[in-house]
C-alpha cells in the first residue's frame, strides 16, 4: 500500500516543478510591459532645445486681418516692349564710316552712336541748298517789284496835283521806282511845259504878240503831252502789276520746290525736316550722324565700320528695358479673367525671384482668341528701373478675379498639413509652441485666410515649421 503512495508524490512534485519551471521561462522570454503606456499619435505642444531652436531658425507673425481678392492665375513671359525696341536701320545706300558705341553701352536720346556716307543723300541736301537759293532770289525780286508798285501809287497820287518836277525827284529820290521813274516823270514834265506855255499864250494872242495858229499849236501840244502822260501813268501800273504778279507766282513755285525737297530729304532719312536744318557744309553733305532714338542699351551691333550698307538694313538693336512687357495668355478656362481692363494692375511672380510679387499694368487685353493657343493675348506694362527682370523669363500673372473682403490671414508657408489635418504653430512662450487646427479659405500668394483656430494677435511660426512639425510628429522615447 505504501508504494502507491509514493508514486503519487513523485508525480505531483514533478507537475508543481514544471509549473514552476515555465513561469521562469516565460517570464525570461516576454518583455515587461511598461506600468503606463505612452499614447500614440501627435502630441499638442511642444518646447525645444537650445540647439534644436538655433538650428530651427523661427520667425514669428502675427495673425491680423487685411483685404483679400480672389485672383486666378495664368502663365506669361517677360518681353521687351515693342514700343521701345527697335532695329536701326540705313535709310539710305552708302558706306559706314565709323561705329562710335559698343554692346552693352547706354545711348542717350539723339546721341550719335554711327556714322555713314551716301551719294545719295548728298545730292538731296544739294538740292534743298539750291533750292533755298532759289527762293531766295524769288523773294527779292517779289519784295522788288513790290516796292516799285506801292511806290508807283504814291507817285501818281501826288502827281494828280499840280507838282514842280525838281520837288517830286528830290522826295523821290531814294525810293524805288525802275523804269517808271523816267517813263513817268519825262511825260509830266512835258505835259506841265506845255501847259505852262498854253497858259501864257491867251495873253499874248490878245496883245497880238502870237498868231492863232501858234496858239492852236501850243494847244494841240498841250493836249499831246497830257494824253502821254495818261498813257504812261496806265502803262507803268499795268507792267508793273503785272510783273509783281509774276514775280508771286515765281515766289511761291520756288516755295513748292524748296518743300518737295525738304520732304524729299525728309523720306530718305526718315525723320520731319524740322529736326535736321544743320545741312552741313559742301564738304559733308554726303555724311549722316546715325542717332538714338530714345534712351536706351545697345544690345547688338548688326554691321561693321567700312562695310557697305543698303536701305533699309539693320545697324542696331536698342531697347530700352527700364520698362518691360509681360505678356500673358488667357484660356478658356479662365474666361472670367477676360473683365480685366487696360489700367488695372496685376501681380507678377518668377521663380528668379522667390518670395517677391510685383506689380504691373495692363495695357492691351486681347479681342481676339489665338488660332495657335486657343487663349486671348494679355500685354501688361511693368517697371524694370533695378533691372532685375530680364526678356524670356517665364512668369506667373495673378488677375483679380471678384470683389476683395476682409478677412483674418496668415502668411502661407505659416499652414501645414498632415493625415487630413490643418493646423499652424502658435507660440505660447520661449520655445514653446502649440499646435492649432485651423480651417482655411481665400489662398492669394503669399496670403492665405483662416477662417477658424486662431485669433487676431496670436504669434504663428512661419519659418522653421518643419521642424516644429518633425517635433511634433516623433514618437516619444520610452
Amino acid at each position: 500500500m505504501k508504494r502507491p503512495a509514493v508514486i503519487l508524490a513523485c508525480i505531483a512534485l514533478l507537475a508543481t516543478a514544471a509549473a514552476a519551471g515555465y513561469q521562469v521561462w516565460n517570464s525570461l522570454g516576454r518583455p515587461v510591459e511598461a506600468a503606463h503606456p505612452e499614447p500614440t499619435g501627435p502630441r499638442d505642444h511642444v518646447t525645444l532645445s537650445d540647439e534644436k531652436f538655433a538650428a530651427a531658425e523661427i520667425q514669428v507673425a502675427t495673425a491680423s486681418r487685411r483685404e483679400l481678392q480672389s485672383v486666378r492665375t495664368v502663365p506669361g513671359r517677360i518681353e521687351y516692349n515693342a514700343t521701345r525696341h527697335v532695329e536701326v536701320k540705313s535709310p539710305f545706300d552708302g558706306l559706314i564710316r565709323r561705329i562710335e558705341v559698343k554692346v552693352g553701352d547706354r545711348v542717350t536720346e539723339g546721341q550719335t552712336i554711327a556714322v555713314v556716307d551716301s551719294p545719295e543723300l548728298g545730292e538731296v541736301r544739294a538740292d534743298v541748298l539750291l533750292r533755298e537759293t532759289d527762293l531766295q532770289q524769288a523773294v527779292n525780286e517779289h519784295d522788288w517789284w513790290h516796292s516799285i508798285q506801292a511806290n508807283l501809287d504814291e507817285l501818281l497820287a501826288r502827281l494828280k496835283r499840280p507838282q514842280e518836277v525838281q520837288q517830286i525827284e528830290k522826295e523821290f529820290a531814294d525810293k524805288v521806282l525802275g523804269d517808271c521813274r523816267q517813263q513817268i516823270l519825262t511825260a509830266y514834265s512835258r505835259m506841265r511845259l506845255a501847259e505852262k506855255l498854253n497858259s501864257n499864250v491867251k495873253p499874248a494872242l490878245e496883245a497880238s504878240a502870237v498868231s492863232v495858229r501858234m496858239a492852236l499849236e501850243l494847244g494841240s501840244a498841250r493836249d499831246t503831252t497830257t494824253a502821254e502822260y495818261a498813257a504812261a501813268c496806265e502803262q507803268a501800273t499795268f507792267d508793273v502789276k503785272q510783273k509783281h504778279l509774276k514775280a508771286e507766282s515765281a515766289m511761291k513755285n520756288a516755295e513748292r520746290r524748296l518743300t518737295v525737297a525738304k520732304q524729299r530729304l525728309g523720306l530718305i532719312v526718315n525723320q520731319p525736316y524740322e529736326a535736321i536744318k544743320d545741312l552741313g557744309n559742301a564738304e559733308n553733305l554726303s555724311t549722316w550722324p546715325v542717332k538714338a532714338p530714345f534712351t536706351a542699351t545697345v544690345e547688338e551691333i548688326l554691321l561693321a565700320p567700312k562695310e557697305r550698307v543698303q536701305t533699309s538694313q539693320g545697324l542696331f538693336q536698342l531697347a530700352d528695358a527700364s520698362r518691360l512687357w509681360v505678356q500673358a495668355e488667357i484660356r478658356e478656362r479662365d474666361w472670367e479673367a477676360l473683365s480685366i481692363e487696360p489700367g488695372q494692375a496685376v501681380s507678377v511672380q518668377t521663380l528668379a525671384l522667390k518670395g517677391e510679387t510685383l506689380k504691373a499694368k495692363v495695357a492691351i487685353v486681347g479681342r481676339k482668341v489665338s488660332p495657335e493657343t486657343r487663349a486671348v493675348p494679355l500685354t501688361a506694362e511693368i517697371d524694370n528701373i533695378e533691372g532685375k527682370l530680364r526678356p524670356g523669363m517665364f512668369v506667373r500673372v495673378l488677375i483679380p478675379d471678384g470683389q476683395t473682403h476682409e478677412c483674418l490671414t496668415l502668411p502661407q508657408s505659416a499652414v501645414s498639413t498632415n493625415d487630413g489635418r490643418t493646423f499652424v504653430f502658435v507660440e505660447t512662450g520661449s520655445r514653446e509652441y502649440h499646435l492649432r487646427d485651423v480651417t482655411t479659405g481665400l489662398s492669394v500668394d503669399p496670403w492665405i485666410e483662416i477662417k477658424s483656430g486662431i485669433e487676431p494677435g496670436d504669434k504663428v511660426v512661419i519659418s522653421g515649421t518643419s521642424i516644429l512639425k518633425a517635433e511634433f510628429l516623433l514618437e516619444p522615447e520610452e
